[in-house]
């Protein structure tokens, strides 16, 4: 078992509910895209879970859909550094410094077992995000913060009838 208390030292917002319905469904998969990593609180989970490799996709620059005071900080601290020690050194993590849509260019289609969206929470992003990676997906497109009016209304919108973890996670198997 992963001990948790590692991710909790990690700023972030994924609650431990969030983290460990991460952990557990990491278990099943081989392969996942986490889109919107910050500092590592979630990757980490993911990573210690997974038997395949886990690909963070994130920009490290903040985003439209979040407050202020984060945008604020990724203009001020370099966040990937950040990232990059919380995480360390892992055999199954690649990391793309880039937007979500550049990356979704470098994967197949069907070619990953499964895509977590966490980054920007704007109604727009969460729809180019779920039609960008849904084709990508063989498993289980998920994502974090579906309390959000935005997300969930995209969401619902794009995957319709969705489940949801005790907690903040939307998901839907594929």
């Amino acid at each position: 078992m992963i001990d948790f208390t590692v991710n909790l030292d990690v700023e972030g917002w994924m609650s431990l509910v969030d983290l460990l319905w991460l952990f557990n469904t990491a278990q099943n998969m081989n392969s996942i895209v986490e889109i919107g990593c910050w500092k590592g609180r979630s990757t980490l989970a993911l990573l210690s879970a997974c038997t395949g490799m886990v690909y963070a996709v994130d920009h490290f620059q903040g985003s439209s859909g979040e407050p202020d005071s984060t945008t604020i900080e990724a203009k001020e601290k370099d966040i990937h550094s950040i990232f990059k020690s919380n995480i360390g050194e892992r055999e199954n993590l690649k990391l793309y410094k880039m937007s979500s849509m550049e990356a979704v260019k470098s994967f197949a289609d069907k070619s990953v077992d499964m895509v977590f969206i966490d980054s920007d929470h704007d109604y727009e992003e969460v729809r180019k995000d779920i039609n960008a990676w849904l084709p990508k997906t063989i498993k289980m497109i998920c994502g974090h913060d579906i309390m959000k009016e935005p997300v969930r209304r995209a969401v619902t919108e794009l995957v319709g009838d969705y489940k949801t973890s005790s907690d903040n996670i939307w998901y839907e198997e594929l």
